[in-house]
C-alpha cells in the first residue's frame, strides 16, 4: 500500500465490516480476527503485514480515545478495490482527546510519511510519561496509508486510512 490522495472507496461494499464497545476485553479477538481475515483476503504477505498494523492501530486509538458513555460503540469497516484498500472506524470520541487527535493528524499531513514516523519516535524517547502518539504516524509510513477524520451523524466521527495495495 502506498500513499494515495485519491478519493475514498465506498463503504456501501465492504469487505468486512463489525461493530462492538470500546472495550479492552475484545482488542486480541477482534486483532486476531483482523490478522486471519488479512492473511487470508490478501495474496501478497506485505499488504496483509501493512493492513493488519493499520487494523491494530486504528483500534487501539478508537478504544483509548472513546466516550465511556453507555451508548458508545466502534464500528470497524474494511473496504477494497483493485488497487486501493480503506479502513474506517467510526466512534464517539472522549471530547477531552478530539482536538488533540486533530492537531497531530495536522501535523503529519504537513511533513512526508518517514520523517513524521522519525519525528513521533524522537518525541515519545523525550517524552517517555507522555502519551506516545506513535500509532499514526506508524500508519502512514509501515501502513502507507493517507489518514482523515471527518464527523460523522450523532456527535461521532469517522477515522479513515486509505492506500494503494
Amino acid at each position: 500500500m502506498a500513499n494515495t490522495n485519491q478519493g475514498s472507496l465506498a463503504p456501501t461494499n465492504p469487505l468486512v465490516a463489525m461493530r462492538f464497545r470500546p472495550a479492552w476485553t475484545y482488542i486480541d479477538g477482534i486483532r486476531d480476527f483482523g490478522e486471519f481475515f488479512c492473511r487470508t483476503t490478501f495474496a501478497e504477505s506485505d499488504v496483509a503485514d501493512r493492513a493488519c498494523i493499520v487494523i491494530q492501530e486504528t483500534l487501539e486509538n478508537a478504544i483509548k480515545y472513546s466516550s465511556p458513555e453507555p451508548d458508545s460503540e466502534l464500528e470497524l469497516v474494511i473496504c477494497a478495490s483493485p488497487h486501493h484498500i480503506e479502513f474506517s472506524v467510526t466512534s464517539k470520541p472522549n471530547h477531552a482527546h478530539l482536538q488533540s487527535l486533530k492537531d497531530e493528524l495536522e501535523r503529519l499531513r504537513m511533513v512526508d510519511p518517514e520523517q513524521a514516523f522519525i519525528a513521533a519516535l524522537e518525541r515519545a524517547q523525550r517524552e517517555p510519561e507522555a502519551s506516545a502518539r506513535l500509532g499514526l504516524a506508524r500508519m502512514r509510513y509501515e501502513g502507507g496509508v493517507e489518514l482523515k477524520l471527518s464527523d460523522a451523524p450523532d456527535g461521532r466521527i469517522r477515522f479513515t486510512a486509505a492506500g494503494r495495495l
